[in-house]
């Protein structure tokens, strides 16, 4: 047990000494549009907010919620992309030392940008970070009858573990468990 606990300290210490990008202001092209790629801030949750509710029509997460998030600087990281000053997408991260695993805990694309590339990008940069932070997984939660984001996943390398039945809080829908594992693509 101690020794799990060392490895879990010495990741944990070693990954706030290493910067993985510097996510304080990078222009990147996809799609043909130009987009600003930045760590998220607080001055960003009503932003974050605003856009689970065009994608939703409610925000599954809390201003609170997402507060909570952004200040876990040691095992979280938030990406937004801006297109223009307008925040039309983000990804949120969490590592998972003891499972070397990290796990996308929020991602989110206004409907008008959707289907870009946008999330294609922030997934292929969240498997970017974890290969840096060596992980052997990533993994995710997505609802069960979100098609396009699942065939989005699955082509990204994301198998499907099992269903976790009534996940959802605002409608209870079901969600399906995936994982993407790092070591089996002999990368």
């Amino acid at each position: 047990m101690f020794e799990k606990f060392k490895y879990w300290y010495h990741c944990t210490v070693n990954a706030r000494r290493q910067p993985f990008l510097d996510y304080s202001r990078r222009l990147i092209m996809i799609g043909g549009h130009h987009y600003v790629v930045r760590q998220a801030a607080e001055k960003d949750i009503n932003r974050l907010v605003e856009v689970e509710k065009q994608i939703y029509g409610t925000a599954p997460w809390s201003y609170a919620a997402f507060q909570l998030e952004l200040s876990r600087h040691h095992d979280r990281l938030y990406i937004v992309v801006e297109h223009k000053e307008e925040l039309v997408g983000f990804i949120g991260m969490a590592v998972d030392w003891y499972h070397l695993d990290l796990h996308i805990t929020n991602i989110g694309i206004s409907p008008d940008w959707q289907k870009g590339g946008i999330g294609t990008y922030l997934i292929k940069t969240a498997i970017a970070y974890a290969r840096h932070l060596q992980l052997h997984s990533l993994s995710l939660e997505v609802r069960v009858h979100n098609l396009v984001a699942r065939h989005l996943y699955e082509r990204l390398g994301f198998r499907e573990n099992q269903i976790k039945q009534r996940y959802y809080l605002d409608n209870h829908e079901d969600a399906v468990d995936m994982q993407a594992n790092l070591l089996s693509r002999g990368e």
